[in-house]
């Protein structure tokens, strides 16, 4: 296999050198930090893996302007002049429809082209990617590393290789600072590594609209791995893939497993295909909460979401299904009331507590059906009925002596949790249609909250 270089022209009329090889449905890679296409290609462990990526698509890669083959004068980055090259590219390759691979700083940059222009981009890969620059080391350790990048160009690109690639041989790592130096100058890595810091995408990554596919390696050590999961957790369409390793270059290391999750994903295969994939297809039902991410897999497909009330309102009644939750209790923080009875309070069974919640259930229906049908005697009927089970319960529940009503508390809680769990509901329906329409017949909310599954599901929460 071989590639074919040509130019053309970016935003500014500099060049912009362009690589294709292989042959099939076109698959756009944007530059991940600094590159080089034709010491890419005259390198073995860089080209086998181009050259999987090539073997059923035309694999486009182009160096961005400033380094490599590409026009190298150039002043600063911005992320609106990367998206319009990459624009350039797409227009001088006459493409309608492509899948998007971004790796590393190339990350950002995909998924800004991918909000803005949904029409031409069929699948979005991010390897080694993150959303927000800033949040990718302290700020003291940005400020060190460009200092010494900039003060030797020679001694920056070790320490880089060292954070990049720590495990490399002593060929591999020598091949990689030779690719870095031919790559770029001092002065542009730094420029790059200031952009790459500054850069934040995290609204455009709120807007994507497309299959996206999120590939990390668990140890990472330039981009950490809760960033790449908040990555996920941002994109309501995405996929979360992990893969054991420390190396953030993509074809270092266990490098066929990056390839197969890639064109798996592409062309509508498994995606069970990496060491450690967090999507595998005969995984357990899970809701799990991790920091402020979520890691929610439902019949074999893993989907990420921010955390947020009504996720965690879900995971409680996933966790006792058939039970009947009160809304108070959702609304409280997912824990049980446990206020002492007062002295002389009539005390019910369980058995009518729980024929009293059953039957305030159906009361929340039935008063909605009333007021829709504009029927004030029918309404002050049943409102009459609610009131005195929810004073019995009140009683019962030993809040007889508060000064604020349960009937009041209960009406809040009600709407707030109904409120919360169908905007969960709607978050995950934009990740996992699937699940969402299980939880959606399965879930009932109300001033008792449940979850009923027709079929035994089990959960692990």
């Amino acid at each position: 296999m071989e590639q074919r270089i040509t130019f053309c022209s970016g935003i500014d009329g500099r060049s912009i050198a362009c690589a294709t090889a292989g042959n099939g449905p076109p698959l756009v890679r944007s530059p991940w930090w600094v590159s080089h296409l034709q010491y890419e290609w005259e390198k073995a462990n860089l080209r086998q893996f181009l050259e999987a990526l090539a073997q059923q698509h035309t694999l486009i890669r182009y160096d961005r302007v400033g380094v490599g083959l590409s026009d190298r004068s150039i002043a600063e980055f911005t992320l609106e002049a990367e998206v319009r090259n990459l624009e350039a590219v797409v227009t001088h390759h006459r493409l309608e429809r492509f899948a998007l691979f971004g790796s590393s700083l190339g990350a950002p940059i995909a998924i800004a082209f991918a909000a803005q222009h949904p029409e031409l981009v069929s699948h979005l890969v991010l390897y080694g990617g993150f959303a927000s620059g800033p949040k990718l080391a302290k700020r003291e350790v940005q400020s060190a590393l460009l200092k010494l990048i900039g003060a030797s160009w020679g001694l920056g690109a070790k320490a880089l290789a060292d954070i990049l690639a720590p495990d490399l041989s002593a060929n591999e790592r020598q091949e990689l600072l030779g690719y870095t130096s031919a790559a770029s100058s001092a002065e542009t890595a730094v420029r790059l590594l200031e952009f790459m810091y500054q850069v934040d995408v995290e609204q455009a990554a709120r807007e994507v609209r497309i299959p996206t596919l999120v590939l990390h390696r668990r140890e990472d050590r330039a981009v950490p791995f809760e960033v790449a999961r908040n990555l996920a957790a941002l994109i309501p369409s995405a996929e979360l893939v992990t893969m054991d390793g420390n190396v953030h270059l993509a074809w270092y290391g266990d490098w066929r497993s990056v390839v197969k999750a890639t064109l798996s994903f592409i062309d509508g295969g498994s995606l069970a295909v990496a060491s450690g994939s967090e999507a595998g297809a005969s995984g357990p039902n899970a809701f799990l909460r991790q920091g402020e991410v979520w890691a929610i897999t439902f019949e074999g497909k893993t989907v990420h979401l921010k955390h947020s009330k009504g996720l965690a309102d879900l995971a409680l009644l996933l966790s006792r299904p058939g039970a009947d939750l009160e809304a108070i209790e959702l609304a409280q923080g997912n824990s049980p009331r446990r206020t002492p009875a007062a002295a002389g309070d009539p005390m019910l069974d369980r058995r009518a507590l729980v024929s009293y919640r059953r039957r305030l259930r159906e009361l929340e229906g039935q008063l909605d059906e009333a007021e829709a049908g504009n029927n004030p005697e029918g309404y002050s009927r049943l409102e009459a009925e609610r009131q005195a089970l929810v004073d019995e319960l009140r009683r019962a529940t030993g809040l007889g002596g508060r000064t604020r009503k349960l009937g009041d508390e209960a009406e809040r809680a009600r709407k707030a949790v109904t409120g919360r769990i169908r905007l969960s509901i709607a978050a995950i329906r934009a990740a996992h249609p699937l699940l969402a329409e299980h939880l959606e017949h399965s879930i009932e909310t109300g001033t008792l909250c449940s979850y009923s599954p027709t079929d035994s599901i089990s959960w692990q929460t």
